[in-house]
């Protein structure tokens, strides 16, 4: 999503990531996926260890992703107005939409 990000900005959406895990670990993720200092996401980035946000749209479900237990990875198109208009819950850790498959859906909420 972050290489499309100019698009998705474009298309009217802002993107945010929310993370339910502590820094230490959400750290070392980024640099796993190529972003050296977490200064260099150009998106907001939400911890939530305590997975307040991640109870609050019901993805608490726990998976087993790499060596430990995580919540199962959801995108959401949420309008301005907070309603949900698009959902996808992940099957496995790499089930996410592509950018292309999020712009199509912003497109049909225009």
């Amino acid at each position: 999503m972050r290489e499309r990000l100019s698009d998705l900005e474009n298309a009217g959406a802002q993107l945010i990531a929310v993370d339910p895990h502590e820094a230490w670990p959400a750290k070392h993720f980024l640099r796993e996926v190529g972003i050296i200092d977490a200064g260099d996401v150009r998106y907001p980035l939400l911890l939530d260890p305590a997975q307040v946000v991640s109870a609050a749209y019901g993805v608490t479900s726990q998976m087993r992703i790499h060596t430990e237990l995580s919540n199962r990875p959801t995108t959401f198109i949420i309008d301005c107005d907070g309603v949900i208009r698009y959902e996808r819950r992940a099957k496995t850790f790499s089930d996410r939409p592509t950018p292309d498959e999020i712009l199509a859906e912003l497109q049909k909420l225009r």
